[in-house]
């Protein structure tokens, strides 16, 4: 399976390498849990909210 993301075009080189990385393991593992938040989301507000995501799905006993 193939599939296409369109990263936004103000986004750095390694942004893009990290979130194609990301997504093949999540794709790899189990179903990845994607969502959209604002533009001007800081790179620590990302981390906080993606552990308490991390927490609920293994907390869940859902963790793949």
């Amino acid at each position: 399976m193939m599939v296409e993301v369109n990263l936004p075009d103000e986004w750095p080189p390694g942004l893009a390498i990290a979130t194609a990385q990301l997504m093949q393991q999540a794709l790899r593992d189990g179903f990845p849990v994607v969502t959209a938040i604002r533009s001007d989301a800081t790179p620590d507000q990302v981390g906080v909210l993606y552990a308490r995501v991390r927490a609920l799905i293994e907390e869940s006993g859902l963790a793949a």
